[in-house]
């Protein structure tokens, strides 16, 4: 077996099952099984267009049992095969394989990030949605911070409302943390009344009345870096949602002030803070959606395409977590399943910050708050470049414990 139908194992019968119970097109080049499976060797190749994977699977091994199909095929079958059938592929692998989650969010249960992002289309399309032409569109997407994996998206035009797209997906007993951007009163309602809980970052500027002041206990650790620190229940100033109240915490990191709404009024302060800090994980993925994946080179211009497109880079980036993980279990390397021990003094290693002043890790305390996390964190729930780039290498090869070991070097 190769090592591409080993990062592809755990899916395949999903794939095939679909296959076989799928209405087929009387005059197909190409089957969805085979679409799909071209698509996961595109993003593990390290390729940045439609015209290179067309190249690249017409000299691939024959072992790896990649059609070379041709690039009419590839543009016809994104358009034909409906988005469903890749929805439904993953979120039965989602239901079938449990991701491990990290101990450090272990006080919460199911808990995600929602945000979006733009993705730029090689050239002006049709949205049939809002009946205009685009040039880019938002990728919404729901991000697992317990398990780092990312579970379900909302596909729209470039001006397309985030809290729309956020409502869509709101379940109940799941907890999201949000950027300000979906700061409302209205939205801090509407997932109370549907039984979900929330972190979201407010506006400096909002004006609220204390109903009660909460106790603040904060580590020794954090003293000093994180500084005016409140928790109190409150309620708006506006009259027209002064019914609703809320929990408020502040906190100020360097010259930054976070104001956190939450309707969790189990947690402790320092948990609320803690949760909102995981929300830059999203980020992040986005990041390694776009560079690291290429997902920022779309290589169809049909909106079911696009849609196809986007099931299947995340489709990937599961496979290539779960795979990382297995090989890590290979050698005996498994995922921590308790806290690391608090370190009793301040954290006073070196770590370089971040220059872009938008990102938390532009600060120093955070900056070491996430550096003492990053070794499980790299090790168990991050893709680096290198390791990709030694998987894309090693697709034909022959899976051994060679690969294992080989992939495994670069899990750091």
């Amino acid at each position: 077996m190769t090592t591409f139908n080993e990062l592809l194992a755990p899916v395949m019968p999903i794939i095939q099952q679909i296959e076989q119970d799928r209405p087929k097109h009387h005059n197909e080049y190409l089957t969805w099984s085979a679409f799909v499976q071209i698509l996961v060797y595109f993003f593990t190749k390290d390729l940045l267009s439609g015209n290179e994977l067309i190249v690249s699977l017409q000299s691939a091994d024959p072992n790896l049992g990649l059609p070379k199909t041709s690039r009419r095929a590839l543009s016809e079958g994104f358009w034909r095969f409906s988005p469903k059938l890749l929805q439904n592929a993953l979120t039965t692998y989602l239901a079938t394989y449990t991701y491990p989650e990290i101990p450090e969010l272990s006080f919460v249960g199911p808990t995600y990030a929602v945000d979006g992002s733009l993705f730029p289309l090689i050239q002006s399309i049709y949205w049939p949605k809002t009946r205009d032409v685009i040039k880019n569109v938002k990728l919404h997407l729901k991000f697992s911070l317990t398990s780092a994996v990312a579970v379900e998206f909302v596909l729209d035009d470039a001006h397309s409302s985030e809290r729309t797209a956020f409502r869509a997906m709101i379940q109940p007993k799941q907890t999201y943390v949000l950027d300000r951007g979906y700061m409302e009163y209205q939205l801090v309602k509407d997932v109370d009344d549907r039984a979900a809980y929330l972190v979201v970052r407010a506006y400096n500027n909002i004006e609220v009345e204390t109903i009660e002041e909460l106790p603040v206990i904060v580590p020794d650790a954090l003293h000093g870096h994180w500084t005016s620190i409140r928790d109190r229940i409150v309620r708006p100033k506006d009259s027209e949602f002064a019914h609703i109240s809320f929990r408020l915490v502040e906190c100020t990191v360097g010259t930054t002030t976070y104001r956190l709404i939450t309707n969790l009024y189990h947690l402790t302060t320092v948990q609320i803070i803690l949760l909102y800090a995981y929300r830059w994980q999203i980020e992040l993925i986005f990041r390694y959606f776009k560079h690291t994946m290429h997902g920022v080179h779309i290589i169809t211009q049909h909106p079911i395409g696009i849609q196809n497109f986007f099931y299947v880079l995340l489709l990937t980036a599961l496979l290539h977590l779960h795979f990382k993980q297995r090989c890590l279990a290979e050698e005996g390397h498994n995922p921590p399943d308790s806290l690391p021990i608090p370190p009793q003094q301040p954290d006073k290693r070196t770590v370089q910050i971040s220059d872009d002043e938008d990102r938390p890790t532009n600060h120093l305390a955070i900056a070491r708050f996430f550096a003492r996390l990053s070794d499980s964190l790299t090790r168990f729930w991050k893709i680096s470049k290198h390791w990709l780039h030694t998987l894309a290498d090693c697709l034909s090869r022959p899976y051994t414990s060679d690969i294992v070991r080989l992939l495994n070097k670069y899990a750091v």
